[in-house]
């Protein structure tokens, strides 16, 4: 492949192979020089899919602030396009990185709202997701989890998951 001649779908191939190798700095590289080829217009799922791996990259390399700049722009599109699975992956994930951020309240209620948008569109995500929220709820007291979980949803079952003592 010729480095500045390559596709959009030559570099997402890149990027995907340097991600499963591990190689979280080069598969983020590979799809920063995808995403100016994937435009908003013509390529919107692509687009998404692609911001999604470079927040989670940006991510794992600990760079949160170009994190929250993906999930930004991600959220947004994904809801024009009408993904609600990389909408509610994308606030799910965005308030996971708020939460360690220090705003425990705010990131744990975009958690249960990525949540119930997973569980509405019945994503396999979903599960595993409420696994994680419950993770995260230990590090906050019983009361200020369960106002947490009145706030972010109506959900009567997501309630009773969520809050119930069985499970993850």
């Amino acid at each position: 492949m010729n480095p500045s001649a390559a596709t959009a779908e030559e570099l997402l191939a890149l990027a995907n192979e340097r991600q499963s190798a591990g190689d979280a700095a080069a598969a983020l590289a590979a799809y920063q020089r995808a995403l100016p080829l994937l435009t908003r217009e013509a390529q919107p799922h692509a687009r998404a899919r692609a911001l999604f791996q470079m927040a989670q990259l940006a991510r794992m390399e600990g760079d949160v602030a170009r994190a929250f700049v993906f999930y930004d722009e991600l959220l947004p599109l994904a809801y024009d396009i009408g993904d609600q699975r990389a909408h509610g992956l994308g606030v799910a994930m965005r308030g996971q990185l708020v939460f360690l951020q220090g705003d425990k309240t705010a990131g744990l209620q975009a958690m249960i709202r990525g949540l119930a948008e997973l569980r509405g569109c019945n994503a396999a995500e979903a599960e595993h997701l409420t696994c994680h929220t419950r993770f995260f709820s230990r590090r906050l007291p019983r009361a200020e989890f369960e106002q947490c979980v009145h706030a972010a949803t109506e959900d009567a079952e997501l309630r009773r998951l969520l809050l119930g003592a069985d499970g993850c």
